[in-house]
């Protein structure tokens, strides 16, 4: 049993082992490094884009601004999300024991689910009536909204960088 917090929240091994495939894992080895690099660089991007977005909405830019921002960001923010989801998901299979077990695992999956259904909502309610500029004026709860997703995002990344590498070792010596 795990001491850490979060540790009733992680995948139960049978599961991962039932995902694992060595077939696969061989298969992907030989590129799993430029896997890896496509997802933090499309992961990198998405979050540029959407903060590029939030911070527009923030400002209080003008109608006509907004709307050429999101016209730019569209496509690629749609690329960098899908192929950072795809590319995710490959990474995940490519050891699914390893990094199931990981503790930021769960808690990542969670802020990722929360973070699609804002992100879904946001599309809906924000993004693309500023595009077809249905709306002469944003509605107020917009900032607090994209304010709100904008955290969510970013706890999926720091829960991905809490996952990725094990807990430091601290060695009890002094060395003075």
């Amino acid at each position: 049993m795990s001491s850490h917090p979060l540790a009733f929240l992680r995948l139960p091994n049978s599961l991962l082992m039932a995902l694992d495939s060595r077939a696969y894992h061989f298969w992907f080895q030989p590129v799993h490094y430029l896997a890896r690099i496509v997802h933090i660089l499309t992961m990198a991007a998405f979050f540029g884009l959407e903060f590029l977005f939030i911070l527009a909405v923030i400002q209080n830019l003008d109608r006509q601004t907004v709307v050429r921002i999101s016209r730019f960001m569209v496509k690629p923010l749609h690329i960098s999300y899908a192929l950072s989801m795809i590319s995710g998901f490959a990474l995940f299979f490519y050891d699914p024991v390893h990094i199931g077990n990981r503790a930021y695992l769960s808690p990542k999956l969670i802020a990722l689910a929360v973070a699609g259904v804002l992100a879904w909502f946001g599309h809906k309610s924000i993004y693309w009536p500023v595009m077809a500029g249905r709306d002469n004026e944003l509605p107020k709860w917009t900032k607090a909204f994209c304010v709100a997703s904008c955290v969510v995002w970013a706890a999926v990344i720091v829960f991905s960088c809490l996952n990725s590498e094990g807990v430091p070792k601290v060695y009890l010596r002094h060395y003075f």
